[in-house]
């Protein structure tokens, strides 16, 4: 099988729904490609300089070497990439029309997401870079 290559996630870290949905990534990620980063590190925007002006609060970012940062949904659509586990979301994320409307879904969840946040220590565990 082909390895895959790294993929780093950058994720707000203080997001007890973005932790638990980066969990079950990380879980799905059969070749260990994703790389999981807090923004609220220090070292996360010494290691990604170009993400100092994003809005890292709102949305996550995947960066890979040779791309672009993508944002909120792409980053989510460019992670689907990354796992075989994950391919069976692909034509949800390329549907005609997904361009347009995954990007607003994505917002109305992140706006919302204190509402599906966690209320117990289980969200408090944060990623390791690497893990």
């Amino acid at each position: 099988m082909r390895g895959f290559k790294t993929l780093n996630i950058i994720y707000d870290g203080h997001c007890g729904f973005c932790i638990r949905s980066l969990r079950i990534v990380r879980a799905l990620d059969l070749y260990h490609s994703f790389r999981f980063y807090d923004s609220h590190q220090p070292e996360t925007l010494a290691q990604f300089p170009q993400l100092r002006e994003a809005n890292l609060d709102e949305a996550m970012y995947a960066l890979g070497e040779g791309e672009p940062a993508y944002e909120g949904f792409f980053a989510f659509r460019r992670s689907i990439w990354n796992s075989p586990l994950l391919w069976p979301l692909i034509p949800i994320f390329y549907f005609p029309g997904a361009s347009f409307l995954g990007p607003r879904v994505y917002a109305a969840v992140a706006r919302s997401r204190s509402r599906f946040g966690c209320h117990s220590d289980s969200c408090d565990l944060p990623f390791q870079p690497g893990a």
